[in-house]
């Protein structure tokens, strides 16, 4: 009879070490004389400053103390680390939209057709710096921008013409960033809707309408902060009761990343803005658990494919715990964060065509992260309005990830990654640890006026400047291969007759309208401003009589003032 196979060692038997020790010992045998020889002295830190180790085992995870249940649980369950619901995308793959609009209304409707023809389930309108900043498209202000870097809205015609032929219940989601003017552009959708013959629940708008990181990061700002976080609340407190299905804030910090902050500071502020909207609403007698759900959030990490992962998965469990522990909140919709993206990847004018590549890995980040909206960059985008065959590699890229690969086949697949949790949890402590520093130093206004966070901003951008240009992060045909810059000779022109047919347009619409009508409804937006009341109700009322948006605006300006930067901001 043969003898029984021997039992294989353990490497605790051949090492006599535990797995903390044999980590360490590879580490100082095997791992530190290869890379000697190879003389590779390159630091490897992520953009928001995390230092990567060479290697990821448990032990990482021992080391920083982590627990399944109490760091990551389960989709749909607190923390909510895993999915904000419990069949995530195999349920339904996150929902693929597009970010576009430009010159005027009758233009850019051409576009909207084609996207919603291609499968874009969500449209976001970008509208033209005028309309953003409260001025009508033949104001002296608006000189030289209408309809450039989106499409220029005047008033409730303008949105006729826009939406013409699409009815806004024959898409899932539809909505703007009108950050500073966010009851303006809720009563225009409102408005737009009843028009359509369509109530509330019939349809979903979804609204950037985060004033306080406009001071920041984007610059759109036109009355002070604390008046402007008032105008964006006055939105959400009117869903609640007239659109609950609607999403009338989306707390962003995109442009903070971008602008400097890193997306760990960046989530930070943006969620110090966050509480500063709870605030406001909880003081009017606002149920958390009812305004809670409403809120949505734009993360971004365009330069670090892992982080991308991690700081959507950490994003969501600092928010079901600030909302648990600073608001008492318990409604899963109130603490299971909605998250919307824009897929970016770092797209340069050197060799455009790469940034399709780029752009790819981007968006898997965020799908891998459990994204719940995923808008997505042109490669062109980095030369300016992307053409129809760019969107349409746009929106393909989504729909592939969305449904090809397996990608979106199993919830939450990095999760148990030695790595990705090692990031997620680190990132989560060092967002609540910034989130809790902004709160000490007064919140969101009052860092902006002593200059504190305008500090973060400018620190985290010289310091991503200076390792781009050292070479220490490296970016392929910037800094590593430089290459040209190119504009290709197809980019997107738009019409140089926009600005005359839109001012035309708009002079004929005040010719036409009840003027008296107008005046009057005017009038009840300055009394409710004077009040103190929700301005919604007021707004839609002006826009259905065919208001401008800068008439509305001017009243906002004349009553609250207009926005001055301090020499600290």
């Amino acid at each position: 009879m043969k003898g029984r196979a021997a039992k294989p060692q353990t490497h605790a038997d051949r090492f006599g070490t535990s797995l903390a020790q044999a980590h360490e010992r590879w580490r100082r045998e095997a791992y530190d004389p290869a890379i000697t020889e190879a003389g590779e002295y390159r630091s490897f830190k992520t953009d928001n400053g995390i230092e990567i180790e060479p290697l990821y085992s448990p032990a990482s995870l021992d080391e920083i103390g982590f627990d399944y249940l109490e760091d990551v649980g389960f989709p749909g369950e607190y923390p909510f680390t895993r999915g904000d619901s419990a069949a995530m995308y195999r349920a339904e793959p996150f929902v693929v939209s597009a970010y576009t609009g430009y010159g005027e209304a009758g233009d850019c409707n051409l576009r909207l057709k084609k996207l919603i023809g291609l499968g874009v389930e969500q449209i976001l309108m970008a509208f033209d710096l005028p309309t953003q900043c409260g001025y009508d498209s033949d104001d002296v202000m608006a000189t030289g921008e209408v309809g450039r870097v989106g499409v220029s809205i005047d008033s409730l015609a303008d949105m006729e013409l826009l939406f013409a032929g699409i009815p806004l219940d024959s898409i899932k989601r539809v909505g703007t960033l009108g950050n500073s003017i966010g009851p303006i552009v809720l009563a225009l959708f409102a408005a737009l809707g009843e028009k359509q013959g369509l109530s509330n629940h019939q349809f979903t708008v979804n609204l950037q309408n985060d004033p306080l990181k406009e001071y920041l990061a984007r610059g759109t700002q036109i009355i002070p902060a604390a008046p402007a976080a008032k105008l964006a609340v006055d939105p959400v407190e009117w869903c609640a009761e007239h659109a609950p299905n609607w999403s009338p804030i989306t707390v962003c910090y995109n442009h903070l990343n971008a602008g400097g902050a890193g997306s760990t500071w960046g989530a930070a502020l943006a969620l110090a803005n966050a509480v500063h909207y709870l605030d406001l609403l909880v003081e009017r007698g606002c149920p958390i658990d009812s305004v809670a759900p409403l809120f949505h959030m734009f993360p971004d990490e365009r330069h670090d494919f892992f982080i991308s992962v991690a700081n959507l998965r950490a994003l969501r469990r600092v928010w079901a715990r600030l909302l648990s522990e600073r608001y008492g909140a318990s409604a899963p919709a109130a603490l299971a964060l909605k998250t919307t993206v824009y897929g970016h990847g770092q797209e340069t004018l050197q060799e455009p065509l790469n940034n399709i590549a780029r752009i790819a890995f981007g968006t898997l980040a965020y799908a891998l992260g459990g994204a719940s909206y995923v808008y997505i960059a042109s490669y062109d985008e980095a030369v300016g309005t992307p053409t129809e065959e760019t969107v349409k590699v746009a929106v393909r890229t989504q729909q592939i990830i969305a449904h090809e690969h397996g990608f979106t086949d199993t919830i939450d697949p990095l999760g148990g990654s030695y790595f990705v949790e090692s990031l997620t949890k680190t990132i989560a402590e060092q967002i609540w640890v910034d989130l809790h520093e902004l709160l000490e130093r007064g919140g969101a206004i009052a860092t902006m006026a002593n200059g504190f966070s305008r500090e973060i901003m400018n620190r985290g951008a010289m310091s991503r400047q200076r390792r781009i240009d050292s070479g220490e992060r490296p970016w392929v045909t910037v800094n590593k291969w430089p290459s040209v810059p190119q504009v290709p000779n197809t980019a997107f022109r738009m019409d140089t007759s926009t600005a005359s047919r839109q001012h035309q347009r708009t002079q004929a619409l005040r010719q036409a309208r009840d003027n008296a009508a107008v005046r009057q409804a005017l009038a009840r937006v300055e009394a409710t401003c004077a009040n103190g009341g929700n301005l919604v109700p007021p707004v839609i009322e002006a826009v259905k009589a065919y208001a401008t948006v800068g008439e509305i605006v001017q009243i906002w300006r004349r009553h609250f003032g207009e926005f001055h930067p301090s020499a600290s901001f």
